[in-house]
């Protein structure tokens, strides 16, 4: 995995193909070696590779460019999905993140909605999905704690764990469509030329705090009624939210500070992706944040030992997220390369169709797929593969691409396959049929509608 992320580096900031064939061996190689620990998901991606790679064996003679394209985005996004776990590994140990975390999830009911959506959608910015897993367990045990050990939970508890898980998923899965560190601000410069990073992050904020909005008012006028009855009964007990350290938040707002500009000092210097950028700051904030965390009289000693437990247990524990989205950007590229683009664009008349109409069926094309199995990376690729080969787009490429960003969102709170969905039932114990349809079915809905709104208008069409 090392070997990986420092070849994929290389090939960024250096241009040698040769360590760009080094990460491809490399993926190849660390398949091979956890193919124990490989579960049904990847097997089945994995399955649908080779049955891909063996059509475009067969019906096309540029068959290996393509491979060679299709594995050469597997190895940047295996790269860029290991990088930021990095973050993950430095927040773990953080006593400043804990003591955020639990003053966010212990917040009244009046603000713990938007406490816990906008705490998860900025920790997600920059842990991805790690502020998932670190999220879950001090709601849980934050709802548990007055409980004896195993004993269900009341009726109180478990609204009080639902909505807080809720508004968890619901600020990790908004984050995707304006952060740099997402997997989809990742993969989609790489594969839409003209693309307006700047631009494109502030318009997906804007969207991100509109669903915050959403969010919170879909989640009062469900649990208004229920919330009057129980405290009528006298079952709402008192929480105690803990204080609010300055010094934890200041610490934190360090680190979020440095990445960014690390990210954009690369990104001017080099004159790579600012996605790229985050790649390479990823590590060097890490090390720091690692260094920093060590008491000072075994600094040395104690960072030593912590990367060598990060290398060692940390960094392998990710071998089922990092093979998930090498098949999904494989399957992505040679799944655009076996359509016929540019014939379907005009069969159905795809160059004069208003702008909204189109925004919005890229977006749904993502959340529909995703109800079959097909993860929103593998369709982000997909999708920016195929916008890429469309003639005459009859959208601004900026707000394609938002629109792909858009549809990974509402298919991580719609949609049970989505890696936010999964990660966060690992982390829960919930199924991600109930953390997605039945919790979060009426918000997916109406974000597709305040979508649209918002479609129509960016693109008015004609």
């Amino acid at each position: 995995m090392l070997c990986l992320v420092l070849s994929e580096l290389a090939t960024i900031y250096l241009q040698f193909k040769i360590f760009n064939y080094v990460a491809i061996c490399c993926v190849f190689v660390i398949g091979l070696l956890a193919w124990r620990l490989l579960k049904l998901r990847e097997s089945y991606l994995i399955a649908v590779s080779s049955l891909l790679t063996g059509i475009a064996w067969l019906t096309s003679q540029h068959a290996v460019e393509w491979m060679i394209e299709g594995l050469s985005r597997s190895a940047y996004l295996a790269s860029f999905i290991l990088l930021i776990a990095l973050l993950r590994e430095g927040a773990l140990t953080s006593r400043s993140v804990v003591n955020l975390g639990r003053y966010l999830t212990f917040q009244p009911p009046k603000r713990r909605f938007v406490a816990v959506f906008g705490g998860a959608h900025m920790l997600s910015a920059m842990i991805n999905l790690g502020a998932l897993s670190l999220f879950a367990p001090i709601i849980q045990r934050g709802v548990r704690a007055d409980l004896p050990v195993d004993a269900p939970l009341n009726e109180v508890a478990q609204i009080r764990e639902r909505r807080q898980l809720t508004a968890t998923l619901r600020g990790f899965s908004w984050f995707l469509i304006w952060a740099p560190t997402a997997v989809t601000q990742a993969v989609m410069p790489t594969l839409m030329e003209g693309i307006q990073a700047l631009r494109l992050m502030g318009i997906g904020l804007c969207i991100a705090l509109i669903m915050m909005l959403l969010g919170w008012c879909e989640d009062w006028l469900r649990w208004r009624k229920t919330g009057h009855r129980i405290r009528e009964q006298g079952l709402l007990g008192a929480i105690e939210t803990p204080k609010f350290s300055l010094k934890s938040a200041r610490n934190f707002a360090l680190v979020c500070a440095l990445l960014f500009a690390l990210s954009v000092g690369f990104f001017s210097i080099f004159g790579v992706t600012i996605v790229s950028g985050v790649m390479l700051a990823a590590p060097i904030v890490v090390l720091i944040w690692v260094v920093v965390q060590q008491s000072s009289g075994s600094r040395l000693v104690g960072t030593a030992m912590r990367f060598d437990q990060i290398t060692h247990s940390a960094m392998p524990g990710y071998v089922r997220e990092m093979l998930f989205v090498a098949c999904a950007g494989f399957i992505g590229t040679i799944g655009a390369k076996l359509v016929p683009i540019a014939e379907f664009a005009q069969v159905i008349g795809l160059a004069t169709a208003p702008g909204w109409t189109v925004l919005w069926g890229i977006s749904m094309i993502v959340w529909i797929f995703g109800q079959v199995g097909f993860s929103p990376i593998t369709m982000a690729v997909f999708l920016s593969s195929v916008v890429a080969q469309i003639p005459v787009m009859p959208v601004d490429i900026t707000h394609a691409a938002l629109a792909i960003a858009a549809g990974t969102a509402i298919c991580t709170t719609g949609a049970p396959f989505s890696a936010g969905a999964l990660m966060l039932s690992r982390a829960t114990g919930y199924s991600p049929m109930t953390l997605t349809w039945r919790w979060n079915g009426m918000f997916t809905f109406l974000s597709m509608i305040v979508l649209t709104l918002i479609y129509m208008w960016l693109e008015p069409g004609q």
